[in-house]
């Protein structure tokens, strides 16, 4: 049920009216669940509020693999999704571009990141490649 929580949280974020009504919402998701999720679940949590800091602080320490999957789909495809090109960057600078990216479905990055028209995500993907 968390996992269905999270997933339909993250896909509202896609469209620009729903900014307001998460990050009312993340105070709340903050401080219910955040001792029940996992080390990925807070990573989501983290990319979708720009926490870069606790991202790079668990990269460093080893305990979140720049390559981690979250419901099939890598942390950096989630970073496109919610088009956060700067998470981006920070997770691409840990390793997670080494190998095309790509989620149990078989769509890469750049797919995602044009799916949601996230076009920060795509010009920091295109940038991280060149």
């Amino acid at each position: 049920m968390k996992k269905f929580l999270l997933s339909a949280l993250l896909i509202s974020c896609t469209s620009l009216s729903a900014i307001e009504t998460i990050s009312k919402d993340s105070l709340a998701f903050t401080a219910v669940d955040e001792n029940n999720l996992s080390i990925e679940e807070r990573a989501l949590y983290a990319i979708q509020s720009e926490d870069y800091d606790y991202i790079e602080a668990k990269l460093n320490s080893d305990s979140l693999s720049p390559i981690a999957k979250v419901d099939g789909k890598p942390l950096i495809i989630y970073a496109a999704i919610l088009d956060k090109p700067e998470m981006i960057l920070l997770l691409s600078s840990y390793g997670a571009m080494i190998m095309d990216p790509v989620c149990e479905e078989g769509k890469n990055l750049m797919e995602y990141a044009i799916e949601n028209n996230a076009i920060y995500a795509q010009a920091q993907i295109i940038v991280i490649r060149a």
